[in-house]
């Protein structure tokens, strides 16, 4: 029995080239439409915010069960693990009771360590879409961060259930 053949590594060295031709090239085959461009648009008015902050801060957005949607402020090699650790973040929240629960809206898990605060918000998305939207700060106050990420949550789930 003959073994499959192993490919030979890259001898290049060096990240990757990402030109600005490339990443116009992305954003083609990554799709379009008005949705994206909301969806688009409201990621770089977040990320805007988050620049601002003179704090460490970051943002990821992912679907429920860990699939990376967008990122600022991770490492890439990170965005697996970080990805995984809000869903589970999420999963094990204690759900609101019957009384407090009002379907389709977003919810809220709040994190903190040290003087680093994290609020994962839940996004509904079209039919058992359920997306996650974690944003994390340092020296911003846990009610703020939480209004601020639970509004961003909002507008993304607008989008989403917007008729196409």
């Amino acid at each position: 029995m003959a073994a499959a053949p192993v490919a030979r590594p890259s001898s290049r060295q060096g990240p990757a080239w990402s030109g600005r031709a490339s990443q116009h090239r992305r954003r083609q085959v990554a799709g379009g439409g008005p949705e994206h461009d909301a969806i688009n648009a409201l990621w770089e008015s977040l990320v805007e915010v988050l620049r601002a902050i003179e704090s460490p801060s970051s943002a990821l957005l992912c679907t429920a069960d860990g699939v990376l949607v967008a990122a600022h402020g991770h490492a890439r090699t990170d965005l697996p693990t970080v990805a995984a650790e809000v869903g589970t973040a999420f999963a094990t929240r204690v759900p609101p009771t019957a009384a407090d629960h009002v379907p389709g809206e977003v919810e809220t898990v709040e994190l903190t360590a040290g003087q680093r605060h994290t609020v994962v918000a839940s996004v509904p998305g079209p039919p058992d879409a359920v997306y996650l939207l974690a944003v994390s700060a340092e020296g911003v106050s846990l009610p703020v961060l939480n209004a601020w990420t639970r509004h961003a949550a909002q507008d993304l789930r607008e989008v989403l259930l917007s008729p196409a």
